[in-house]
């Protein structure tokens, strides 16, 4: 099925996929969250109590492929309102890096560059070495300084996904579920924190954004 929406809203995946709802069509909505897990769409995730003009966000904020579904009533019947299935190309998309070394930062912009041509997509780069950046590479990809008022920045530039490349805290964002030191979202695939699949103990710099990314 192709995706489509018979409704208002707005869909961005700005640190973790956020869902508006800017219609009145029902008194209450359904949100279901899908991630594409061994060749199928899982279900992993839905919320039934969503007034008109509210919006809700799941937490898993590293890259993966989302597939949203939005249900509302008609004639007291459920009715599919709105699928949309996560899109890079020609979207805009926000990385965020986070690390005080140069020489780091420099191999993740190299990836990005990548990242930018197997997509389709435009890249923002947010970065402390962004005029070290702009003076090292030719590049469409838009380099930026530290974003003053970060939500003002991805309402003005449309931006459609934002990634944060750094090593979050973990212990405090991860839960034993099943005593698997891992989370679990309705059988799909686990993974070790809202922020990353892996525990990034394991993973050297250049390996990160590429866990992140799931590059």
């Amino acid at each position: 099925m192709e995706d489509f929406s018979k409704i208002n809203t707005n869909i961005a995946f700005n640190v973790g996929p956020k869902i508006e709802v800017l219609d009145n069509h029902s008194p209450v909505y359904l949100i279901e969250y899908y991630e594409w897990f061994n060749n199928d769409w899982a279900l992993i995730y839905s919320n039934h109590s969503i007034k008109p003009f509210h919006w809700f966000k799941h937490n898993k904020a590293f890259r993966t492929k989302w597939r949203i579904k939005i249900w509302g009533l008609d004639n007291d019947l459920p009715i599919l309102l709105t699928q949309h299935t996560y899109n890079e190309v020609d979207k805009n998309i926000l990385l965020r890096f986070d690390y005080p070394s140069y020489k780091v930062q420099k191999v993740w912009f190299e990836k990005s560059i990548k990242f930018m041509e197997d997509t389709g997509s435009k890249i923002y780069v947010e970065s402390k070495y962004a005029d070290q950046l702009k003076k090292d590479f030719d590049t469409k990809i838009v380099v930026l300084n530290k974003i003053s008022n970060y939500n003002l920045f991805l309402k003005l530039n449309e931006i459609y996904a934002t990634y944060e490349i750094q090593r979050h805290e973990i212990q405090t964002s991860s839960f034993n579920w099943w005593e698997s030191d891992a989370i679990f979202e309705n059988h799909a695939d686990h993974y070790k924190s809202y922020y990353h699949p892996n525990d990034w103990i394991k993973l050297s710099n250049d390996e990160l954004i590429d866990d992140i990314l799931k590059l």
